[in-house]
């Protein structure tokens, strides 16, 4: 299970274990971001089994080659990174290293009570330096949370994720 998601598990866990909160009487704020999402390319193979989570179906796409466009939003980690274009709906992901392992954008989205409703990766296989995409469509008003991660798809692991 990557760090991402059992973060995602354990705050849910927290918040359902929490009392409700009384909302505040008059209009409540619209969530200040929208966080990335990644694309569903149709062909995506199963997922392998360190990615297989318990709440909720783990998508796994694999990225195809192109150039992002600039300006996009970034998480590093040593030998790869993750981006995310809201209007739109995709995922950037880039291989930064000669390892033979696949950089990813681990994701998770999160309903309102924090519960993971989807959760997926865009897997960039085409080595090191290529930029690859996966789109997906996400509701406009959900929470995507992220991370870059290093994938090892030989040995079946998560290698790396910040």
């Amino acid at each position: 299970m990557s760090p991402l998601r059992a973060l995602a598990l354990a705050t849910a866990a927290l918040v359902a274990a929490a009392p409700t909160p009384v909302a505040p009487a008059g209009p409540t704020a619209a969530p200040t971001h929208r966080a990335p999402s990644a694309g569903a390319d149709g062909d995506a193979p199963a997922a392998p089994r360190s990615a297989i989570r318990t709440a909720a179906r783990y998508e796994w796409n694999n990225a195809r080659a192109g150039v992002p466009p600039a300006g996009l939003h970034c998480a590093h980690t040593t030998g790869a990174t993750a981006c995310f274009v809201e209007d739109g709906d995709v995922w950037w992901v880039r291989d930064t290293a000669t390892d033979g392992a696949s950089a990813v954008a681990d994701w998770v989205t999160l309903g309102d009570d924090m519960s993971v409703e989807r959760a997926g990766a865009c897997v960039n296989s085409l080595g090191r330096g290529s930029w690859g995409s996966c789109d997906k469509n996400y509701p406009d008003d959900a929470h995507v949370v992220w991370q870059a991660c290093v994938y090892d798809r030989s040995a079946d692991r998560w290698v790396r994720c910040d």
